[in-house]
């Protein structure tokens, strides 16, 4: 039956399961919401109707969870799907995807974000860190509904320097400035996004240790992608390099730190990963498209053993075939078996949520935002339950209850609703 509620962010929640964490999860449960906030949970006892005229939602056997968290993805890219061959290299793809890129309009790559925006809600992601090159998808994202941050992308020399201010938007997503990599940013500009970001509390997001030819750019200071940036106008002669590596290279600048999110993190060795651990990095894997792009995947096992925080991205839709957090994990239970279903699942929600520094999502707790998902999985234990959602055996797809679904997926069917009073 159809709810008789105008949406989701009143009422009280009743599912077979309620996952307030992946190691708090509740039989035959319940979530009392007021506006927008969670109030109150606990196990559902018929004898115990709600209070007032407070709308019941029913939504059936499966599972009541925290909404998902994709820690990057750039959904400016999304109108190049299946348009490039990721098997060329990664220095071919780039060039590739820039040639795209030029050839585009400005309302076609709008639409194809719209389009990527739906997908990510309509699949459960209520939370999201956007990586904006052009500065085309902060409208789209503060008027969807989502929390996170809207992060613009900055690269090449110091004469890009943005704002050292960032503008105060209301509502759940902020504004951010991101560096694009230590490969294509200029060390000094690096330092100063790094300063902006610190100054209002956020993130700093950047691209590390992801590919062949950023490794040997930085020890090198040569190489394939040294030519590039030269064709490009980007002049490097002063950034210091060679070194070691890019985690050593983002060590030396200073700029690491909890508040910076590394992504990819693919090429790290150990003493790499050990200089995140010792600075409390978090960081944010793309498992899907680093095997799309470089075939191969990160340590995730290695950073989980050094009580890493590690979150996950779908990264764009030019190098993976979906912006479902549901696709991603369970591609990472496939390739990573031994990996509990729990860590998984917290890779998803909460690491992602503490990574963005958005401490009211990632769980079902009191006073956390009402930022849920149904999921029809039915598994007879927690543990069960667990692995089938991250390996996604469930035949229906998820549905999103927090506020502003039901403009981006639709009317939404709330199970058995009523209203009581």
């Amino acid at each position: 039956m159809a709810s008789t509620s105008t949406g989701y962010d009143t009422g009280l929640h009743r599912a077979g399961w309620i996952m307030q964490d992946p190691r708090t999860i509740i039989a035959n449960g319940y979530v009392r919401v007021v506006s927008g906030q969670i109030r109150e949970i606990g196990q559902w006892r018929q004898k115990a109707p709600p209070t007032g005229q407070e709308a019941v939602f029913d939504h059936g056997p499966g599972v009541l969870m925290p909404a998902l968290v994709n820690a990057h993805t750039h959904l400016e890219l999304s109108g190049f799907k299946g348009r490039l061959d990721c098997d060329q290299g990664f220095g071919s793809w780039v060039q590739t995807l820039l040639q795209l890129r030029a050839k585009s309009t400005v309302s076609d790559l709008a639409a194809a974000a719209e389009r990527g925006l739906q997908e990510i809600v309509s699949t459960g992601t209520g939370t999201v860190c956007e990586i904006s090159s052009l500065g085309l998808t902060d409208q789209l994202l503060r008027g969807s509904g989502l929390s996170g941050l809207w992060a613009r992308e900055i690269l090449g020399n110091l004469q890009n320097t943005p704002e050292a201010t960032l503008p105060n938007w209301p509502g759940h997503v902020k504004p951010a400035l991101a560096g694009h990599a230590p490969h294509s940013t200029d060390p000094a500009l690096l330092a100063e996004l790094k300063q902006v970001d610190e100054t209002y509390q956020r993130p700093f997001s950047i691209h590390l240790s992801e590919s062949d030819a950023e490794m040997e750019f930085i020890n090198s200071g040569g190489g394939a992608w040294a030519g590039f940036l030269t064709e490009r106008g980007i002049d490097f002669s002063n950034w210091g390099l060679p070194a070691r590596s890019p985690v050593a290279y983002l060590e030396k600048l200073g700029v690491l730190n909890e508040r910076t999110l590394a992504v990819h993190v693919l090429l790290a060795d150990d003493r790499d990963l050990d200089v995140l651990q010792r600075r409390r990095v978090p960081v944010c894997v793309c498992p899907r498209s680093n095997q799309a792009l470089h075939s191969r995947l990160p340590d995730i096992p290695a950073m989980l053993a050094r009580r890493m925080s590690v979150c996950i991205g779908t990264d764009s839709l030019a190098s993976t075939p979906s912006l479902d957090l549901f696709d991603e994990m369970a591609f990472i239970a496939r390739q990573y078996p031994s990996l509990d279903p729990a860590r998984i699942l917290a890779m998803a929600t909460a690491n992602g949520a503490a990574a963005l520094m958005q401490p009211a999502c990632g769980k079902i707790e009191r006073g956390f935002s009402a930022r849920m998902i149904y999921v029809p999985a039915t598994g007879s234990t927690p543990q069960k339950l667990m692995e089938m959602i991250v390996n996604r055996d469930f035949s229906q797809p998820c549905q999103p209850l927090f506020a502003g679904a039901e403009t981006q997926t639709g009317e939404q069917d709330a199970g058995q609703a009523t209203q009581t009073g």
